[in-house]
C-alpha cells in the first residue's frame, strides 16, 4: 500500500474559489487518501495496460454534495491516453454513483484498462480528478472543475512482448535424395509358344537404347549398376503348366541373348519367370478401345481361377479374335530390366556449389542446401534461387520463413503471397497467420491459423491466446522458451525457471533476468542481462526501457552493461 500526497503532474490544485465550495476542503486534505495499485506494475495483458485501483476515503472527508470524476490517463514522451472514468459521490447526491459516507468514509475500485502505446513502456499512470458540487450553489460550481491529478503507477511491464512470435513459421521441407535411382527397360517379344530369340528382336531401337544405358552405367563415376533382370512372360491363351515352363523358357532364352549383345560389359544377370500375364492382359484391355472391354473386365475380377478365366475368355467368340491379334501378343515377351543407383553431390558440394554457382543445382539440392547452414544470407540466397529458376513454391514459402525471422515483414508478406496464390498448403496459411501476429494484427492470425490443424498451427494458437492475454489457455499449446513466457506471466516462476534450463539463447537469458527481478535475486539479474546482451546487442536498448529492472536503473552494475 502507499500513501499518495499532493503530487500533481499536470497542475497542482485548482484556484478554490470562496463562498460555496464542497469541495474545498477534500482537495486541501488530499493527501489523506490511500492509493493502491494492483499490481503495482502496469501490466500489458492483451492489447491493453491494466491495473486494479484501490482508492480509501478516512472518515469525515468526502463532502455530502460533492461529485469526483476520476478517469485514468497513461502518460508517456509524445503522448497520452485516458481510460474509462469513474464517478463517486457524497450522501446528498441524487445519482447513481458509488456512495462514500461523510461519518465513516469508504473505498472504491477501479478496474483500469487502457489501450497499450508502444511509447508507454516508460509512463505514468495519473488519476485525474474532477469536482462539482449539486447543491446551494451557483451554475459554475455544479460543473465539473479540475481538482487534481495523482501519479498512482509507473511503467508498464510488457513480458507478453518478449514471446516469439516466429517460433511456429513452417518450413517447407526438400524432398533431396542422397541417392537416386534410375531405370531403363525393354521387350524381346517372342512368337506363340515359342522361346527362341529371334535376330530382328536385338537390333530393335529399345533394346539397342538399353544396351547403351547399362554399358554407360557399368563403370561410371558415383554409378552403381545394379542386376539386369531377365523376366519371362506368357501370353493367358493355353495350358497354365505349358505357359509356366515356356515362360522360364523365355527368361532364359533372354538373359542368353541380352548378355552376349553385352559381352565384355561388367554385369550381373538375374532371370525370373512369371507366367500367364494376367495383370498386363488387364491393363492393355483397360487402355484398348475394344467394345466390349468392360465386360472383360468384369470377368476378370470375378474369376480367380486361371483356367476359369481362360474359358471364359475363350466363350466370348465376338471379341476373343480381336483380343488374339491385338492383346494377347503384346504379351509373349521377356521383359529386360536395369537399375542404376547414382550417388549426388555430398553435403560440402552442395554449400560449395550454393556459394559458387548456385545456378547448377537442382530445386531439391537448392533446398536442401539452405538446411545445411545457420547462415540466414545463404539461407535466403538457396530459396530465392529456387523460386527463381524453378518457380518453387517452396522456395518462395521458405524465403519468406527467413525474412520474417530478421523481421523484414513486408517482404516476407510478398514470398508468402506468391506462395499462396500457387498452393493452398497449411504451411503457407500458417505462415500468413504468423506473420500477421507479428504485425500485431491478432485477429487477422486468428483467422488464417484457427481452421488449420498442424503442430505448427495449434502452437500458434497458443501464441495468440498469449497476445490476447489468456495466458491460462496459452500453455496448453505452447513449449519452451514460450511456454516459459507465458507461465511467467502466470506466476509460476519455478516452472518458468525449470522451463528455461535447457535454454541458451539470448532472449531466454533476458526471460531469466526478469525471473530474478522479480524474486528479488538482482545479482543474478545483473548475470544473465550481461549474457543476453552478449549475445544480442540489441537487448541494451530493450533493459534500459525495461520497468521489470527499474530497481537496477541507477546502480553501477547495470550502467556498465
Amino acid at each position: 500500500m502507499k500513501r499518495f500526497v499532493k503530487s500533481f503532474m499536470f497542475m497542482s490544485l485548482v484556484v478554490l474559489l470562496t463562498g460555496c465550495n464542497c469541495y474545498k476542503k477534500m482537495a486541501k486534505n488530499v493527501d489523506r487518501l490511500t492509493i493502491t495499485a494492483t499490481p503495482s506494475v502496469l501490466t500489458l495483458k492483451g492489447n491493453n495496460v491494466v491495473t486494479d485501483i484501490k482508492v480509501d476515503f478516512p472518515a469525515k472527508y468526502f463532502n455530502r454534495k460533492a461529485v469526483l470524476k476520476v478517469t485514468p490517463v497513461l502518460v508517456f514522451e509524445g503522448g497520452e491516453i485516458a481510460g474509462t472514468p469513474k464517478f463517486i459521490q457524497g450522501e446528498k447526491v441524487k445519482d447513481n454513483y458509488t456512495v462514500i459516507p461523510y461519518k465513516t468514509g469508504g473505498t472504491y475500485t477501479q478496474n483500469i484498462s487502457i489501450p497499450y502505446d508502444k511509447r508507454a513502456k516508460i509512463c505514468t499512470l495519473e488519476l485525474r480528478v474532477e469536482s462539482k458540487c449539486t447543491k446551494n450553489c451557483g451554475k459554475k460550481r455544479k460543473e465539473f472543475q479540475d481538482f487534481a491529478a495523482i501519479p498512482v503507477a509507473e511503467g508498464v511491464s510488457t513480458v507478453q512482448l518478449l514471446a516469439n512470435n516466429a517460433a511456429y513459421l513452417a518450413i517447407m521441407p526438400d524432398n533431396f535424395k542422397r541417392v537416386t535411382t534410375i531405370s531403363q527397360n525393354a521387350d524381346i517379344m517372342y512368337q506363340i509358344n515359342r522361346s527362341n530369340v529371334r535376330a530382328g528382336e536385338l537390333t530393335k531401337e529399345q533394346v539397342k537404347m538399353f544396351e547403351d544405358f547399362v554399358r554407360e552405367y557399368s563403370d561410371k563415376d558415383r554409378a552403381t549398376l545394379g542386376s539386369v533382370y531377365a523376366k519371362g512372360y506368357a501370353s493367358p491363351d493355353g495350358p497354365v503348366k505349358f505357359n509356366d515352363e515356356l515362360s522360364k523358357k523365355r527368361s532364359e532364352s533372354g538373359q542368353a541373348a541380352i548378355s552376349q549383345a553385352l559381352k565384355g560389359v561388367d554385369a550381373k544377370y538375374d532371370i525370373a519367370a512369371y507366367g500367364e500375364d494376367w495383370e498386363g492382359f488387364k491393363e492393355l484391355v483397360a487402355a484398348s478401345d475394344i467394345k466390349d472391354k468392360d465386360l472383360i473386365l468384369q470377368v476378370l475380377a470375378m474369376n480367380d481361377n486361371p483356367v476359369k478365366r481362360d474359358e471364359e475368355i475363350k466363350n466370348m467368340s465376338s471379341v476373343f479374335e480381336v483380343l488374339a491379334k491385338e492383346i494377347l501378343p503384346q504379351l509373349r515377351r521377356t521383359k529386360l530390366v536395369a537399375d542404376v543407383d547414382i550417388e549426388g553431390r555430398t553435403d560440402a558440394e552442395i554449400l560449395e556449389t550454393a556459394n559458387k554457382n548456385i545456378d547448377v543445382l537442382s530445386e531439391e539440392e537448392m533446398l536442401y542446401a539452405a538446411t545445411l547452414t545457420e547462415d540466414a544470407a545463404l539461407q535466403l540466397k538457396a530459396y530465392q534461387a529456387a523460386a527463381a529458376k524453378y518457380n518453387s513454391v517452396r522456395g518462395y514459402n521458405n524465403a519468406g520463413v527467413v525474412l520474417a525471422k530478421e523481421g523484414k515483414l513486408a517482404q516476407a508478406k510478398t514470398q508468402f503471397d506468391k506462395a499462396a496464390a500457387m498452393s493452398k498448403d497449411a504451411a503457407i496459411t500458417n505462415n500468413l497467420g504468423v506473420l500477421a501476429l507479428m504485425n500485431g494484427d491478432v485477429a487477422t492470425a486468428k483467422k488464417y491459423i484457427s481452421a488449420l490443424n498442424t503442430t505448427d498451427s495449434k502452437a500458434n494458437m497458443g501464441l495468440i491466446s498469449l497476445a490476447e492475454g489468456n495466458y491460462s489457455a496459452a500453455t496448453k499449446t505452447l513449449s519452451g522458451y514460450n511456454l516459459a513466457v507465458a507461465e511467467v506471466l502466470n506466476g509460476n516462476l519455478a516452472k518458468a525457471k525449470s522451463l528455461l534450463a535447457g535454454e541458451n539463447c539470448a532472449d531466454a537469458d533476458y526471460l531469466k533476468a526478469v525471473i530474478a527481478m522479480r524474486e528479488g535475486n538482482s545479482s543474478a539479474a545483473i548475470a544473465n542481462l550481461k549474457s543476453a546482451i552478449a549475445k544480442k546487442p540489441a537487448l541494451k536498448e530493450q533493459a534500459v526501457k525495461d520497468v521489470e529492472f527499474a530497481k537496477l536503473f541507477g546502480s553501477q552494475e547495470f550502467l556498465a552493461l
